[in-house]
C-alpha cells in the first residue's frame, strides 16, 4: 500500500510539472518579408493584481531569451524601423491542486461469509493536496507597420523551485519553436 500511495504522489507531481505552450497566429501574414525586430518592455503583475514595470531583470531575461531565438532564425535587432515589435505580459499565482487516491476498493482475493470482500465494505480515500505557484508569460509579436498583433504564444507551468532566469529561457524558447510558421 505504501508503494501505491508514493507511485500515486510521483505520477501526480508529473503530471502537474508539465508546461503548456500555445502558439497563435495571423495565417494570412506571409513571415518571410520579417527580417528586423525590437523588443519592448512588457508589464509583470504581481500579486494582488499590482503591475510592475520596474522588474528590469525579468525584462532583461525575456529580451535575452528573444533575441537568442529570433537571432538564431535568422532575423536582427534593430532600433530603427523593425519590421517587427515584440512584447510581453508575465505573471505568477498561487495555486492548489487537490487528488483522490483511493486506497482500498473493497475488493479481497478471498470470499467469506458475507460475500466478495468480507463484511469490510467499501473502500476509503486519501486526498493528497498540493500547494504551487504557476507562472505564466504571454509573448506578442506586432507588425511594427500595420501595428497588428500577427504572433501570440502563452506558456504556463508550475514554478516551484523557481529560478526565474531558467524559467524564461526554456518557456520563451518552446513558444518560438516554431517561429516563423512555414507555408502549407
Amino acid at each position: 500500500m505504501k508503494r501505491n500511495a508514493i507511485l500515486a504522489l510521483l505520477l501526480f507531481s508529473a503530471m502537474a510539472s508539465q508546461a503548456q505552450v500555445h502558439v497563435d497566429f495571423d495565417k494570412k501574414v506571409d513571415f518571410k518579408n520579417y527580417k528586423t525586430f525590437r523588443f519592448e518592455p512588457g508589464k509583470v503583475i504581481r500579486k494582488l493584481g499590482v503591475h510592475d514595470t520596474e522588474s528590469t531583470f525579468l525584462n532583461q531575461y525575456i529580451d535575452e531569451a528573444v533575441t537568442k531565438a529570433l537571432v538564431a532564425k535568422g532575423l536582427s535587432p534593430t532600433t530603427n524601423h523593425p519590421d517587427l515589435v515584440i512584447t510581453y505580459l508575465a505573471g505568477a499565482r498561487e495555486k492548489q491542486q487537490v487528488q483522490n487516491y483511493m486506497t482500498n476498493p473493497g475488493f479481497y482475493p478471498y470470499s467469506g461469509f458475507y460475500g466478495m470482500g468480507g463484511w469490510w465494505g467499501p473502500g476509503w480515500n486519501n486526498f493528497w493536496v498540493r500547494n504551487y505557484e504557476e507562472g505564466t508569460v504571454i509573448l506578442d509579436i506586432y507588425d511594427a507597420h500595420k501595428t497588428e498583433l500577427v504572433w501570440r504564444a502563452y506558456a504556463v507551468s508550475s514554478i516551484n523551485n523557481f529560478n526565474e532566469k531558467k524559467f524564461v529561457e526554456k518557456q520563451i524558447g518552446k513558444s518560438l519553436k516554431h517561429f516563423p510558421p512555414t507555408a502549407k
